[in-house]
């Protein structure tokens, strides 16, 4: 089998390139904004203005787009990276299926409209990473802290979020069209260092034993733990305990303790610092949640040096840190915020110089990427890991292939818009059938789709450019138990139905049973089956 990275080597084709910036608003907020007002640098917020979480924050939605020769000799996208800072905390913990947040919306919408506006004949990626996220929430409506149980899922609201970052991004990908360029220079730098060990940078030194902050337990703001939340032990920092690298941090079970249940060596310690530098940008991925402040002052750091190391005639235009990038050290905020020690400053382990060792590391390394690419990798990276599988053993399944329950029409709310969403939720179309066990099913294929008679000939259906199939948002599939002859039950959900037309569900088809169909339906305030 020839993997996608083989492909990617062997299919390489000529290239243009450009990178760009916009800044968007609306899409993310400050969820700890007393932290971020006292940085001594922030003096132009409100703390009284209600709106001003919504301007303490990173609005930068950046963008490489990257555009391929076809065989027709005409450049055509291919994909595009970007990055934004927020959050995939649109949808609350309560939520029971495995999705991909708001960025699901934003992913798919740039995709699906350069394949149509293009007509690409190969796949296109639209890679959208997080940038300095560690105080940006999705920009719901504020409904204060909760203690008692997590807030409703609100899918429309996320949907709302997601697809406005999407437009936002298919704007930046067009405005870029005119500044395509063949000419590419890529250098990157990667240096891994075990900070434990090696913890002094300058005059800079960073906790050689990390640490758990209590209000870890409690949780971020908006997303408390259910009555851990209320516990004083769980709030803010240390009365007592105030000097060295850890600060005020009020330890998770008290220090020696801790120390002997999560003793150093089982915290992570190698960071790979990185520094990937593409014509007028440079990107600075960090196995860390950065605050932004943080991030701003990471990013000017490796600025300074850029523009004290290259040649004026090329400077770095865009530059941005990636959040969760290279595995995941917890977080990093300012000394400032640490010292207030929300959420965020507790979660950074490494303790209150967090930031500033790994600006200055970040320094270093730009300075010395200037002549030549860098590779400093150690050795070798040893794990003592308990190894556990959670999947289900491998078996063949025995059994037919067939309907187990037809469709059926589930409304949240007594409306005659069959497509209108509830409060928090939205109507859908549940069918059910019996298939091949879950370790047969294959799921990363293609596998239900809704479909329509047009002139005799059965066509897969879209809303707008959005297919509704499992490669969509709208489509959603469960599996619900075992059955006989090792065989499984699953339930396909399709929301947000469009009224009015004849459909069926497809199924793909899997090992050696055909594709599977439902019955002819028609969605209106109710559902009928021909």
């Amino acid at each position: 089998m020839i993997l996608p990275s083989q492909q990617a080597i062997t299919k390489q084709r000529p290239a243009k390139i450009a990178t760009g910036r916009r800044d968007i608003y609306g899409y993310n907020r400050n969820r700890a904004l007393n932290a971020y007002l006292h940085n001594d640098n922030i003096d132009d917020i409100d703390p009284a203005d209600p709106q001003s979480i919504f301007s303490a924050v990173n609005p930068a939605l950046y963008m490489l787009r990257i555009d391929v020769k076809d065989n027709a000799g005409q450049f055509k996208p291919l994909a595009a990276f970007a990055s934004f800072s927020v959050h995939a905390t649109a949808l609350s913990p309560a939520v029971d299926v495995y999705n991909a947040d708001l960025f699901t919306y934003a992913q798919k919408d740039l995709q699906w409209y350069i394949q149509d506006q293009y007509q690409t004949p190969w796949p296109i990626v639209h890679a959208l990473t997080t940038g300095t996220q560690g105080d940006m929430a999705p920009a719901l409506p504020d409904q204060g802290d909760n203690m008692f149980s997590h807030f409703d899922v609100d899918w429309p609201a996320a949907k709302r979020l997601g697809k406005g970052i999407g437009k936002e991004a298919i704007s930046l990908f067009n405005a870029l069209a005119p500044r395509l360029t063949s000419v590419i220079n890529v250098t990157t730098a990667a240096r891994e260092i075990n900070i434990q060990r090696d913890n002094t940078i300058a005059n800079i030194t960073l906790c050689q034993s990390p640490a758990v902050g209590a209000p870890v337990a409690r949780g971020a703001y908006e997303r408390r733990t259910p009555y851990l939340g209320l516990n004083p032990f769980f709030h803010g920092g240390s009365w007592f305990f105030n000097d060295g690298c850890q600060g005020n941090k009020a330890y998770l079970g008290y220090k020696y303790p801790q120390q002997l249940f999560a003793p150093s060596e089982s915290f992570p310690n190698t960071v790979l610092f990185q520094l990937i530098k593409i014509n007028d940008a440079a990107i600075i991925p960090l196995p860390f949640e950065v605050t932004t402040e943080a991030g701003r002052r990471i990013a000017n750091s490796v600025a300074n040096a850029f523009s004290n190391s290259y040649n004026s005639t090329n400077p770095i235009e865009h530059l941005w840190v990636t959040s969760n990038a290279n595995g995941y050290f917890g977080y990093s905020t300012t000394e400032e915020e640490y010292s207030q020690q929300y959420y965020e400053g507790g979660h950074t382990l490494y303790g209150q110089y967090t930031t500033a060792y790994l600006s200055a590391q970040l320094n270093a390394l730009a300075h010395d990427m200037q002549h030549n690419a860098i590779n400093e990798i150690l050795p070798e990276w040893r794990y003592n890991v308990v190894v556990n599988s959670a999947l289900p053993h491998q078996k063949q399944s025995l059994g037919r292939r067939t309907v187990y329950a037809q469709p059926n029409l589930k409304t949240i709310k007594n409306t005659q818009d069959v497509s209108y969403s509830g409060d928090h939720q939205e109507n859908y179309v549940v069918f059910e059938w019996i298939d091949v066990n879950s370790t047969e099913i294959s799921f990363h294929l293609p596998l239900v789709k809704i479909q329509q008679k047009q002139q005799g000939k059965w066509e897969n259906v879209k809303k707008g450019l959005m297919p509704i199939s499992d490669e969509g948002y709208d489509i959603e599939i469960r599996y619900l138990t075992d059955t006989e002859h090792n065989m499984g039950i699953y339930q396909a959900r399709w929301y947000n139905p469009i009224a009015g037309q004849y459909d069926r569900f497809t199924i793909a088809a899997r090992q050696s049973h055909p594709e599977l169909h439902s019955a002819l339906f028609t969605v209106n305030s109710a559902i009928k089956q021909y």
